[in-house]
């Protein structure tokens, strides 16, 4: 068996008025005409929450203090294994969410948590009820390891 090697991803909760915050990938080459969280990839020397706050910033271009951000949940889907998906939520920032990756999203709104889209990213729906059910750690899809 391959030695496992890992790649680390943040994805960033907004959520308002029993609505959360998010887009439709387009034109990445990864689940394109998705929904998804604000999301990107940890870079080397790089906290999990500064992860996100500069991921926010280039995404939709909200400032958000680290200390204005908690850790929700951890997320390993076994269909991608190479990555392990952490999700934060922001209680506060400043500016007005708006798309400024117009070549990787083409929409961006406030969804019901309630009455999320279908075509929306498996992981990011989970870390959505994760958040509701608190649950930290989670696992999925590796049925076919056993």
């Amino acid at each position: 068996m391959e030695r496992f090697s890992t790649k680390l991803t943040v994805g960033l909760l907004l959520i308002k008025n029993n609505k959360v915050l998010l887009m439709r990938r387009c034109n990445t080459g990864y689940m394109d005409g998705m929904y998804s969280l604000v999301a990107g990839h940890v870079e080397s020397g790089e906290s999990l929450k500064q992860a996100i706050v500069r991921e926010a910033f280039e995404e939709i271009e909200i400032n958000i203090s680290l200390n204005k951000v908690d850790y929700v949940t951890m997320i390993r889907d076994g269909e991608d294994n190479d990555y392990i998906n952490f999700f934060l939520i922001a209680h506060e920032y400043s500016g007005i969410p708006s798309i400024k990756e117009i070549n990787k999203c083409d929409d961006l709104g406030w969804f019901d948590i309630n009455n999320l889209p279908s075509n929306m990213i498996p992981a990011d729906r989970r870390a959505i009820n994760n958040y509701f059910k608190k649950i930290n750690f989670d696992e999925f899809n590796f049925s076919k390891y056993i």
